[in-house]
């Protein structure tokens, strides 16, 4: 019974490894790549969420969309949203590396990405990573 149990946690461990390095992976990427044509539009000096979603998206409409709308609320013109349609923008979301949506990106004051979230994140934590984003 003890092997199963060790077993259980080093595949648990082996999956947790694989999911921080698939973000940094995502995250290096950009960091290297030349102008992203998403981030004309960005103000300068505030940090920003881009936000891959697509129509038929079910939690992107009931969990993912209300949240940083909350966000956006809270914080008013501290922080930058850019909606992108995944399907309707396939070379998009391919430079920018997303397999799923939602997708959510944190870039920092000079639009750098700081963070990446492959699934629903809630507003508080939205919040924690842009916080972290403009000071860091």
């Amino acid at each position: 019974m003890i092997e199963r149990l060790i077993v259980l946690v080093l595949f648990s461990a082996a999956g947790l490894l694989a999911y921080r390095g698939v973000r940094r992976w995502q995250i290096a990427r950009l960091g290297t790549r030349p102008t992203q044509p998403l981030l004309s539009a960005l103000k300068p000096g505030v940090p920003a969420i881009v936000y891959f979603t697509s129509p038929d998206c079910g939690p992107c409409r009931a969990y993912q969309r209300p949240a940083i709308e909350r966000v956006q609320h809270d914080l008013g013109d501290c922080v930058q949203v850019i909606e992108v349609d995944a399907l309707a923008e396939p070379d998009a979301a391919a430079r920018w590396g997303v397999m799923t949506v939602p997708t959510t990106f944190i870039l920092d004051r000079l639009g750098h990405p700081r963070e990446v979230n492959n699934g629903v994140a809630g507003p508080d934590k939205l919040k924690q990573q842009l916080q972290a984003a403009a000071s860091g």
